[in-house]
């Protein structure tokens, strides 16, 4: 079972791969955007073999973040509100409202305001049984990308909604 971490994005424009790879390797990251099923052959097999992601692909759904030859790759999903009442998007953000909904604080009202202007989510699901303190920097330096382009909000399994690198409404 993995643990995810989420960005609950308020921006409408998702970002192109290419932008977010290039932010990566400006910030000195060594997390490589790869196709899901390349990244984990790749881990398997102890390699990290270059990256046969097409960065310019519009739409993307779902991207492997390989960090380490030999280590499984984060696995990441973008889902958007396709308008539809039953899209995953909306589905997510409606169980986190019923979760926070609750909580009176200034901070929840913070977050209930923040879903309620979510466009997309981007779910990243950590391999928890294989995975060391560089896969969680790679993971925290990709979704740094969404915090500062496209306001994005952090939650994390078990921990709760993130403002500025502190937990502000928690969650078990």
């Amino acid at each position: 079972m993995g643990y995810y971490v989420r960005a609950f994005c308020s921006n409408s424009k998702i970002p192109n791969l290419a932008d977010i790879q290039a932010w990566l390797r400006e910030r000195g990251s060594n997390a490589v955007l790869d196709e899901t099923n390349h990244a984990v052959e790749s881990a398997r097999a102890g390699e990290l073999k270059p990256s046969i992601l097409d960065l310019n692909a519009p739409n993307w759904e779902q991207i492997a973040i390989a960090y380490r030859a030999g280590k499984l790759p984060i696995l990441v999903e973008c889902n958007r509100d396709d308008g539809s009442g039953e899209c995953l998007m909306r589905e997510e953000v409606a169980e986190f409202v019923e979760l926070v909904k609750d909580y009176h604080s200034v901070a929840t009202q913070l977050v209930l305001k923040h879903l309620a202007a979510t466009k997309f989510i981007i779910a990243c699901q950590l391999p928890t049984s294989d995975i060391e303190d560089d896969g969680y920097d790679a993971n925290g330096e990709f979704l740094s990308f969404f915090v500062e382009r496209c306001g994005g909000m952090i939650q994390a399994d078990g921990e709760g909604f993130y403002d500025k690198n502190k937990v502000v409404v928690p969650l078990k």
